[in-house]
């Protein structure tokens, strides 16, 4: 019969825990996202949504990002092929600006020089900067502004500028 009593206990335990929970949860800000549970030593995780539009300072590296509605730009003349990849070395949210209220480090069509900052991307609170590994023509930026990439994911293409 004990076992019985202590299953439950900890039935009862486990309901007072979601009880709790959600009255915790209805006096939290933001919007959270997951709620974990552990009866075991009574654990709580509690994981919020990513802000819609972060306000961040550049602590370390900006990264590059398009609009939402930018699209591949190739002037006519200019061929198709050739265009270089600038790959995200992280995870993380793409940011076009140094900050919110600032312009975007590059639009499609601009010419950048090697070493140029063409974005940010944020991860776990610190501002990666991304740069021109390479001169050229912005051909295509890829990601929108505040969208999450994933790791080797092309954020920018550009044409080379022939070196002679």
């Amino acid at each position: 019969m004990s076992g019985r009593s202590e299953a439950a206990e900890r039935v009862e335990l486990i309901r007072e825990l979601r009880r709790e929970t959600h009255e915790f949860i209805g006096r939290l800000s933001g919007d959270v996202q997951r709620v974990h549970l552990t009866a075991g030593d009574c654990a709580i995780t509690v994981e919020w949504a990513p802000p819609q539009a972060p306000v961040a300072q550049v602590v370390a590296a900006p990264v590059a990002v398009r609009p939402a509605a930018a699209v591949p730009v190739v002037e006519e003349g200019e061929p198709d092929l050739g265009r270089h990849p600038v790959r995200t070395p992280l995870v993380g949210a793409f940011y076009r600006r140094p900050a919110p209220d600032q312009d975007p480090f590059v639009e499609v069509g601009d010419t950048v020089e090697a070493g140029q900052t063409l974005c940010i991307v944020e991860a776990m609170k610190l501002m990666n900067e991304i740069k021109a590994d390479r001169a050229g023509k912005i051909v295509t930026i890829l990601p929108a502004d505040g969208d999450m990439v994933e790791f080797d994911e092309v954020l920018v293409e550009l044409l080379p500028t022939e070196v002679g």
